[in-house]
């Protein structure tokens, strides 16, 4: 509140004012495009007027001076009035007029609009949601996999701008590396700068030169490079490499539209390298397109057989995506694990569900996010932005919903993904929820979410190992320490089966913290030494090679993966059931 100032639009209409509110309708074009898409496409019939207090709601949420709400006659203990579809729209534009002549600062209608818009929408679903024109420029290029860049991943830590890993074949693999500060772009220094502020100056066209100042530890000189951007390869599948036992390992982090085209070359490769099983690691993926979820799911479902089916609001809608391939492709069928977690969501909920409820592998880890409501994708002519509507729901083969159950209170239901289960209780998994069977008799679970066939433990992160994650300490203290040194392995394979943190180097990392204002006791370092020798050990491994070998010393202490390990002979007597049930 300001000067004891706010505002508060009451649910009332005047009908002497319609003619005036007319004159807002040109305003009103986002809103009134929107609200028409809601009511034709949406998956359940919606309430008019429900949408309008939900528009209202979101219409105050715009306002930053003051306490702004909005009160719906059931708040104010009123008879709700009957509007029809006029009067509706005759509401919204008083509302824009009343804010726009009344509000303390002047607020653009287009603002206003959005806020509108965006309040509508979370009336409806945690999903339904609007993007701005810039907005859909970026899923569009997020989803088709490339950009025109110099390749690096980054981070904005304290106002410096950090290099944390060279995209390997990008311009600036071989000249940057893992804990340089890059400290001018053009000449201009950096410091204090932004995210949006960093990709906007390090984009550009194929070919445009971009000059960087970099400072690197182990060097006094500020190092000068000239980088030329190029398209760069967003990877949906950045890690895929053999693990011991003959065990192929395959990392998915979303599905955009390269994504089973990257499987599919994955997998031969591993095939090559003497794969006998595979482990297929979909934790904290998010999701994507749901026809690259098809195509994903579809090299490991035989032809003709159900992926995922999608219901919406009419009786004839249901649409089912079957799989077109021969069993395992090509190739001999694997025994396979799926790994999912919390973070498992939308696509990769469609794999796991079908690999689930087709005998396919065995799914382990724990219960996805549960994400299973279709969004349509409406570019919008009133401002070139897009609008993603849910249209339909997603189940598996044998029926089961993804989507797990939602208030319009969006923070709890994304908590709600990681709180609704106790992670030491397989019982709390599936307490309560519907049972399905597979072909071979297996008990699968329903009520959102696909509930692992194993549940694993979860490694438990103290604050301290949290603090230490989130503030990139041992990324920049990799920097240091691998800057002055340089008697490291030259091969990777070398390094990571023969090299130890030493001594010195922890005893380093502690004065490194207590010199950045860390309280650090001996306690610490002794209850997290397994924890700091992990992350030390990746950490200069980044340094010294790129992203993937930093991934794979993370690997080699990742328990999941280690107990998913033990799952193949399961799996094993899975695939011999189901190829010998010839089902």
């Amino acid at each position: 509140m300001i000067g004891g100032r706010f505002l508060v639009l009451f649910y009332v209409l005047s009908v002497s004012w319609v003619g005036a509110a007319s004159a807002w309708h040109s305003d009103l074009r986002l809103v009134l495009e929107v609200r028409d898409k809601i009511h034709r496409e949406y998956v359940d019939k919606v309430d008019s007027l429900r949408v309008i207090d939900a528009g209202l709601d979101g219409l105050v949420t715009v306002l930053d001076a003051g306490d702004n709400i909005y009160r719906s006659p059931s708040e104010l203990g009123l008879e709700r009035a009957s509007l029809d579809d006029r009067a509706q729209v005759e509401l919204l534009a008083e509302a824009l007029q009343e804010v726009q002549g009344q509000y303390l600062l002047s607020v653009s209608p287009d603002s206003l609009q959005r806020g509108v818009v965006r309040g509508m929408l979370s009336g409806l679903d945690p999903h339904s949601n609007y993007l701005s024109a810039a907005e859909y420029a970026d899923m569009a290029e997020t989803y088709r996999g490339d950009f025109e860049g110099i390749g690096i991943y980054f981070e904005v830590r304290r106002g410096r701008l950090l290099v944390i890993a060279p995209i390997v074949g990008s311009p600036s693999y071989g000249k940057l590396r893992a804990g340089d500060h890059i400290v001018a772009i053009e000449g201009v220094p950096t410091d204090g700068i932004s995210t949006e502020e960093v990709i906007e100056k390090l984009r550009g066209p194929r070919g445009s030169p971009v000059r960087l100042g970099v400072l690197r530890q182990g060097r006094d000189a500020l190092l000068d490079f000239v980088v030329r951007r190029e398209r760069i390869e967003l990877k949906s599948l950045p890690y895929a490499f053999m693990l011991a036992g003959g065990t192929g390992y395959v990392r998915i982090v979303r599905f955009a539209e390269t994504t089973a085209a990257e499987l599919g070359r994955a997998l031969a490769a591993l095939r090559l390298q003497g794969m006998k099983r595979l482990l297929l690691d979909l934790r904290d993926n998010g999701g994507g397109l749901l026809q690259q979820a098809v195509e994903v799911a579809d090299y490991f479902v035989d032809s003709g057989s159900l992926i995922v089916y999608t219901e919406g609001r009419e009786f004839d809608s249901r649409h089912e995506y079957r799989a077109r391939r021969p069993f395992w492709g090509e190739g001999e069928p694997l025994p396979l694990v799926v790994l999912i977690d919390h973070g498992s969501a939308s696509a990769s909920e469609i794999v796991a569900g079908a690999v689930q409820d087709l005998d396919l592998g065995l799914v382990a880890g724990q219960t996805s996010f549960g994400k299973g409501l279709v969004q349509g994708q409406f570019p919008l002519r009133s401002n070139g932005g897009l609008l993603l509507l849910t249209v339909a729901r997603y189940y598996t083969p044998l029926g089961r919903l993804i989507q797990r159950p939602y208030t319009d209170d969006i923070q709890a239901y994304i908590q709600a993904g990681v709180d609704d289960v106790d992670p030491n209780s397989i019982d709390s998994l599936r307490a309560g929820k519907e049972i399905f069977y597979t072909a071979s008799s297996r008990a699968v679970y329903g009520g959102g979410g696909i509930t692992p066939d194993v549940l694993l433990r979860v490694e438990e992160y103290s604050d301290f190992a949290i603090d230490l994650f989130s503030s990139g300490a041992i990324a920049d203290f990799s920097g240091v320490w691998v800057g002055g040194r340089g008697d490291w392995p030259q091969d990777f394979a070398e390094y990571r089966t023969g090299y130890e943190v030493p001594e010195e180097g922890f005893a380093a990392f502690a004065a490194f913290l207590r010199d950045e204002g860390w309280e650090v006791g001996a306690e610490d370092f002794s209850a997290h030494r397994d924890f700091l020798y992990r992350e030390l050990k990746a950490g200069f491994a980044r340094v010294l090679w790129g992203d993937e070998q930093y991934y794979r010393v993370r690997l080699d202490g990742d328990g999941e993966v280690e107990q998913s390990l033990g799952l193949f002979g399961e799996a094993s007597a899975l695939l011999a059931r189901r190829t010998g049930a010839g089902y």
